[in-house]
């Protein structure tokens, strides 16, 4: 329905006119909407929070009650690893009046695999490690396995000081195999002669070489010894070590690795006929043949000159 008004020019349909009530009532009706949303929109948003938490502390819920380390087992075998590291850690924390020592040093050696497998920082193991250190104190056979872990770490940081202090906590233990005993000397000289502290380093292959040992046992100590020598140009120590070494029927691998070293400091002490024999004497015994296979052609092309 149209309305028209009298007005003279002008004719035509108009909107009838809006009364204040009307329009009040309708941005009454529109303010009311607005708050209908908004109030729906308050409660998407915490259920939306809701979900954000439930799915950074509920979908672990189940898992963290009951045995941590059982479920820390499982989890490890899950690859899950942040909620095994979790787990493994409460337990330590709280059973530390535990009896169950096995069960302790089963837990750290997990978090251990836990911590490597997801990546982080080598000093993340450290810090678990010097904890372990400080519990371990009085228990030799797991402070070996300690103190080597965290040499390890360290030599892998370019630590070589930390490194050497490591090592040599863990040869001063009691109850050591020969093994680990022989091991520890050598991983002590090598990070030494790294620090450049040849003199210390000549002095701990020294002691190895002392130990109550079979010569056989101790062999890889002579070759560490003669090899640095060799990295110091004291061609004449390295040929007496090297020909020590051969005469005492090493294996095969190690025959191989002396045999070098002897034709080697012979070369450069100008025995280059002496060289050559014990180059070809040592080429099917060494680890990479075509190496030694360069230097019998380098010395027989020396010879024909």
């Amino acid at each position: 329905m149209f309305f028209t008004v009298d007005k003279k020019g002008f004719g035509g349909a108009v909107a009838p006119p809006r009364s204040p009530q009307g329009a009040w009532g309708r941005l009454a009706a529109f303010a009311g909407q607005e708050g209908a949303w908004r109030l729906r929109l308050r409660g998407l948003a915490l259920c939306l929070l809701w979900c954000l938490c439930f799915s950074l502390v509920g979908c672990d819920g189940p898992a963290l009650k009951g045995d941590d380390l059982s479920q820390a087992r499982e989890a490890v075998s899950q690859r899950q690893w942040s909620l095994a590291e979790r787990l493994l850690e409460r337990y330590l924390r709280e059973s530390q009046d535990s009896q169950d020592a096995d069960s302790r040093w089963e837990a750290w050696q997990q978090l251990l695999v836990v911590v490597n497998a997801a990546g982080q920082e080598p000093r993340a193991s450290l810090e678990y490690l010097e904890t372990m250190q400080e519990e371990y104190l009085d228990d030799d056979a797991r402070s070996a396995v300690i103190l080597k872990r965290m040499a390890e770490v360290y030599e892998g940081l370019h630590r070589y000081g930390r490194a050497v202090d490591m090592w040599s906590a863990y040869i001063g233990l009691g109850g050591l195999s020969p093994q680990q005993v022989l091991e520890g000397h050598r991983r002590l000289a090598a990070m030494q002669f790294s620090l450049r502290r040849f003199d210390a380093g000549e002095d701990t292959l020294q002691q190895c070489l002392a130990l109550p040992l079979p010569d056989h046992d101790k062999i890889m100590c002579m070759y560490d010894l003669a090899d640095q020598n060799m990295a110091r140009e004291r061609w004449q120590e390295v040929s007496g070590l090297s020909q020590q070494i051969l005469d005492s029927d090493p294996d095969q691998n190690v025959r191989g690795l002396a045999g070098y070293l002897l034709a080697d400091a012979l070369e450069q002490l100008g025995k280059n006929g002496e060289a050559l024999k014990q180059f070809e004497l040592a080429r099917d015994a060494y680890p990479n043949p075509s190496v030694i296979d360069n230097r019998i052609a380098h010395l027989r092309k020396k010879l024909k000159k």
